[in-house]
């Protein structure tokens, strides 16, 4: 009895005892991440206009159109339709620049240097504050790049 007894005890002590926790492994869907190690080289602010190109029109007629009513109001006769056109006049070139000033964006751009010489230059909010010859990590999963220190 005592063969059972000693062998099942040690086995049951055994299984009790607690286990160091193996390390988490974190599995997604979404792709593979990358993280490598970098060096910024260049810093720079960048401010895109809008493109002329792109504009419906439609703020700049909007803007002529309340040019010209308000035009109408000032003075009578000839002068009123003098006024009228040049309140059109003025309200278009409003219209049009406010849609313009509407298209325009800023971003900072981060150029980095990694271990093995390449460089590659990343777009970042421009509230972010990188300086030359700070390390960094560059972050890609899938089509997402991010920088952080």
């Amino acid at each position: 009895m005592m063969r059972v007894v000693l062998p099942l005890s040690v086995s049951l002590l055994c299984a009790c005892a607690s286990q160091q926790p193996s390390p988490s492994v974190t599995m997604s869907t979404e792709g593979t991440t990358m993280v490598r190690s970098a060096t910024v080289v260049n810093v720079r602010d960048v401010t895109v206009r809008g493109d002329n190109s792109q504009s419906s029109g439609l703020v700049s007629f909007a803007g002529a159109i309340l040019g010209g009513i308000a035009g109408s109001k000032i003075g009578n006769g000839s002068g009123s339709v003098a006024a009228s056109i040049g309140g059109a006049l003025a309200g278009g070139m409003a219209g049009q620049h406010a849609e313009q000033s509407a298209a325009t964006h800023s971003h900072t751009e981060v150029t980095v240097r990694f271990d093995n010489g390449d460089e590659r230059t990343y777009s970042v909010d421009p509230g972010q504050d990188f300086r030359i010859g700070d390390a960094v990590q560059v972050t890609a999963t899938n089509a997402v790049t991010r920088l952080s220190r």
